[in-house]
């Protein structure tokens, strides 16, 4: 069994700071989806004050803003993992249907080690794809995704990705977003871009609009016999 980002980065600190957060939401009948809404509350002020290094420019500062939120929508949710299995990947990948409807507020897809392969930082080096958190957003039917990259052993931290976007598989309008992207390169989606990828079962996403679909697709097969599911709060 293995460990979640959540579990190793906010373990502690959701036992002892996000009761108080649930505690102002409560009082102030505010909803925990509503992100900017959430961000405003004291305490979470406080506590990104703290877990922020100090001199973080405005894009380290949204990025742990991004985790947190993550992290406590989690656990507010009840800590929901979905561990997906080799072949729900495969029929994910290759599914033809998408959705953005979640069973739970929130949950975390929990991906097979070393499968799936993106960039998270412009310039830099091809990282794994460990799992994505899923949360409902403000806007019915539209999701917000974390993705978390390069977790491994002795590496203190990770990479993460952001983005909201939601599942229209028919006719995406003006106001909505086309998950299904296509490649500059003409390649098909999900289809490994590292050296000796296509031989050993790996797949890439090469922008964020295949982080999304893949999440979107991932959705669909959570019922799967391949899929375990458990609680870790």
């Amino acid at each position: 069994m293995r460990a979640t980002p959540f579990a190793l980065a906010f373990a502690d600190l959701a036992r002892d700071r996000f009761p108080a957060i649930a505690q102002v939401l409560t009082e102030n009948a505010t909803s925990s989806a509503d992100r900017d809404r959430f961000v405003l509350l004291e305490p979470v002020g406080h506590l990104l004050r703290e877990i922020a290094t100090d001199g973080s420019g405005a894009d380290a500062l949204e990025a742990h803003m991004l985790m947190l939120h993550h992290a406590y929508r989690h656990w507010a949710g009840g800590g929901w993992v979905y561990r997906i299995g080799e072949a729900a990947l495969q029929r994910a990948a290759s599914a033809t249907t998408i959705t953005s409807h979640l069973p739970t507020q929130a949950l975390y897809l929990q991906l097979p080690e070393l499968r799936v392969w993106g960039t998270p930082t412009a310039d830099g080096a091809a990282e794994p794809l460990d799992g994505l958190f899923v949360t409902e957003t403000a806007e019915p039917g539209r999701i917000a995704v974390l993705g978390i990259f390069g977790m491994r052993e002795g590496r203190p931290g990770f990479s993460a990705v952001g983005l909201d976007g939601h599942a229209d598989s028919d006719d995406p309008s003006a106001g909505e977003i086309e998950v299904a992207a296509a490649r500059a390169d003409g390649s098909e989606r999900f289809s490994p871009t590292l050296a000796g990828g296509a031989e050993a079962g790996l797949y890439s996403l090469a922008n964020a609009a295949e982080l999304l679909l893949l999440t979107c697709k991932l959705l669909t097969v959570l019922s799967d016999p391949f899929v375990e599911r458990v609680a870790e709060v």
